[in-house]
């Protein structure tokens, strides 16, 4: 038998590391996109009910694009929310797609329920 030491890693993990491991698919879409938000991320959120599906692009904390089959910017936006049931994944997202929301950040997340 062989003699196995441990030793903690000397490294910390970057908040770029930390935001690849970070999952906010277990909360529901409005929560996602607040803890996204307040954490300052880029990131993308995929969004899925049964045929429909589409993608809320945050960057640096601003919610700055939507795309779906039903509308672009805010009625796609809109759209994706009213998906009742719908699941949803996110990734860290750096390449985000030229903005389409028109309604400020603040404003979306108090008509969502929660604030920043």
């Amino acid at each position: 038998m062989t003699s196995q030491t441990l030793h903690p890693s000397s490294e910390q993990e970057s908040p770029e590391d930390l935001a690849e491991v970070m999952d906010y698919s277990r909360y529901d879409l409005p929560t996602t996109i607040h803890l996204i938000v307040s954490a300052g991320e880029s990131r993308r959120i995929d969004v899925r009910k049964g045929s429909r599906q589409g993608s809320i692009y945050i960057k640096g904390g601003e919610i700055y694009c939507a795309e779906t089959s039903e509308g672009l910017g805010d009625e796609g936006f809109f759209a994706i929310l009213s998906w009742e049931n719908a699941v949803h994944t996110d990734a860290p997202q750096t390449d985000v797609p030229e903005k389409n929301i028109r309604i400020p950040t603040e404003v979306l997340l108090e008509m969502l329920g929660v604030s920043k």
